[in-house]
């Protein structure tokens, strides 16, 4: 499953990258032809899916690493 998050991030980062409106091959296509704040729209939604999985690993992170997240276990009797 760490291996699925993570090229999906990598696929996330390309894509932010390959959606910028400053491209020339997306002058042209829909929704870059259309001006205005319609351009960023690709590129935001593969931002906001990059900043989720961060988020969601680091708050994973903490709760696993800080001693308070987990009861510890019972003594063994014996």
């Amino acid at each position: 499953m760490a291996l699925f998050w993570f090229w999906l991030l990598v696929f996330l980062v390309v894509f932010a990258i390959a959606a910028a409106p400053g491209w020339d091959y997306t002058r042209e296509r829909r929704p870059y032809r259309y001006g205005g704040r319609y351009r960023y729209y690709p590129v935001a939604g593969a931002g906001l899916g990059i900043v989720m999985i961060l988020l969601l690993f680091w708050l994973g992170y903490i709760a696993i690493l800080w001693p308070w997240a987990a009861a510890p276990p019972p003594p063994v009797a014996g």
